[in-house]
């Protein structure tokens, strides 16, 4: 009993911390000579407790999804610069990764990447990622595809007139496909809904006035369409139009609306504003 005392001590407390002490050490110990790491840590002060691995070790054969997204982003910056040859190589590994993977981000960015490459270079590889892509659900997935055709119509070069309109006429469809009626979903699902109209008249910037009816005829649509609340369709269209046709309408949607169905014989060209008129108004409530 005096051994015990002498021991453990005479107090309950001092009885409490060497028994806690002592169950501590025997589990560290049991820990450390685990082959398995007990727990991961970038911590500088717990790397040194027994049983921790540092989380940031590469586990050999295994790509983390920043990594996968990384190698994913140096193969579309490769892959603008490469041979056809390489091209076709890296554009059906990246048209794998994007069939395979289930992060949403990783399937993005395989998208960027192809978007990339075949800039300049028509190819069925990426006209058919972009093709399903543009009807993913997730909202990402669908405004990336609409970007990436942006992209694949910019500066194409002689020769690819018909992947240019293909490009066009999947823009046009998707965007007359989506519904308008606002009792057609959740509030959530209306604003996703225009944040991809949106995307699409933007991404329209990219082409020409020859490339196909389709892009003048939805982009009345964002003029005419239903306005969702802060005129986001309308702002883009007129954005859109200004640059595809260098008319100097500003941010006059009837002036627009007219020019459009002046192109198509059914009125008088309207007169462009002046670049008083073009500049942003202030509201006069401001200046009280």
């Amino acid at each position: 009993m005096q051994f015990l005392d002498a021991l453990f001590g005479k107090t309950q407390r001092s009885k409490l911390f060497v028994a806690t002490a002592l169950l501590g050490g025997s589990v560290f110990g049991l820990v450390g000579g685990c082959a398995t790491p007990f727990y991961s840590t970038d911590n500088k002060i717990l790397l040194h407790f027994p049983g921790a691995a540092r989380r940031s070790d590469q586990i050999p054969g295994v790509l983390r999804p920043w990594e996968r997204i990384k190698l994913i982003e140096e193969k579309g910056e490769k892959g603008a610069k490469a041979p056809v040859e390489e091209k076709d190589v890296l554009l059906l590994q990246l048209s794998e990764e994007f069939e395979k993977s289930a992060s949403p981000n990783i399937r993005r960015s395989s998208i960027e990447a192809i978007a990339k490459i075949s800039r300049n270079y028509p190819n069925p590889v990426a006209e058919n990622i972009f093709r399903i892509a543009l009807e993913d659900n997730e909202l990402n997935i669908a405004v990336s595809a609409a970007d990436g055709l942006g992209v694949y119509a910019l500066d194409v070069k002689g020769g690819a007139a018909e992947s240019r309109r293909l490009a066009a006429e999947l823009l046009a469809d998707k965007y007359k496909r989506l519904p308008f009626s606002i009792a057609a979903g959740s509030e959530e699902e209306n604003k996703r809904r225009k944040d991809l109209r949106v995307a699409i008249l933007r991404n329209f910037a990219n082409f020409q006035k020859s490339d196909s009816p389709l892009v003048f005829e939805t982009l009345e649509l964002g003029l005419t369409g239903e306005k969702l609340d802060d005129g986001a369709l309308q702002d883009a269209s007129m954005r859109t139009l200004a640059k595809i046709t260098d008319e100097k309408y500003g941010l006059d949607a009837e002036r627009w609306v007219q020019f459009l169905a002046y192109q198509r014989g059914e009125s008088n060209k309207p007169d462009e504003l002046s670049i008083t008129e073009r500049a942003p108004k202030i509201d006069s409530a401001i200046l009280k």
